[in-house]
């Protein structure tokens, strides 16, 4: 049985995506649509089959036919070109995998979307071959930036996953240690504002390669993290004017 409680977690989770449907003028239908539409790629992708997410969404497999096709269209570019990339650099960063053993960690992906994002990651060398055989990520710190409407989305995706796990661990398993969610509103002048939050980019990423890279040679136990920040100018009221 679903809770209270996480009902009230997923209704402020869709806040934002709500607002920016309202500022576009997104009918409810639409709405609807595209939240099927993203669960139906969240459970592909998690691995299930058409059975049982219509199981899921209590409809039968038919139903389900136009949601799958939907997935294969230019609406999903960005999981589908870009996604996959990141995909295949976390599975390498987590398991060193051999090359024939990382298409089974991504069960939901295309064997040739695999090996063809693993080559573009060896190309960047943010992935290198090592002597045993075995795939690990590049000691090279890369920065990947583009314009493209697709990879600024998937940019956009990776960014609102680590809003969600960094929820998902303080709220609902109230992790303290080495998770925090802290939002700050203050004043300041915008060129100001620019330089400290280049200056403070430029040290965090410093800052983590040294920690990747310390904890790389050490041979002690690590996990994954993921931070992310934001800063915008804040809207008075919450209001929905054009910037």
């Amino acid at each position: 049985m679903v809770r209270d409680k996480q009902l009230r977690l997923v209704f402020s989770l869709l806040k934002p995506a709500l607002r920016m449907a309202a500022r576009f003028h997104v009918p409810v239908r639409a709405i609807v649509e595209l939240v099927r539409l993203g669960y139906y790629e969240l459970l592909s992708r998690q691995g299930m089959v058409g059975a049982e997410i219509a199981e899921v969404f209590g409809q039968s497999p038919r139903h389900m036919r136009s949601l799958a096709h939907r997935l294969k269209s230019d609406f999903f570019a960005a999981e589908a070109e870009v996604g996959i990339v990141r995909d295949v650099e976390e599975a390498v960063a987590v398991h060193a995998p051999t090359r024939a053993e990382l298409p089974g960690l991504l069960p939901a992906a295309e064997p040739e979307r695999v090996e063809s994002a693993l080559a573009q990651l060896l190309g960047d060398e943010r992935v290198e071959m090592g002597a045993d055989g075995h795939l690990r990520t590049g000691r090279r710190f890369v920065v990947m930036a583009s314009d493209a409407f697709h990879h600024r989305i998937d940019a956009l995706n990776h960014h609102l996953d680590a809003v969600y796990q960094a929820t998902a661990q303080r709220l609902v398993f109230d992790e303290r240690t080495a998770t925090m969610i802290k939002t700050i509103t203050f004043s300041a002048a915008p060129q100001e504002l620019d330089a400290y939050l280049k200056k403070l980019e430029g040290d965090l990423r410093r800052d983590l390669a040294a920690m990747e890279e310390s904890v790389s040679f050490s041979g002690k136990p690590s996990q994954r993290f993921t931070v992310g920040i934001s800063a915008s100018a804040a809207a008075p009221g919450g209001t929905l004017e054009e910037p």
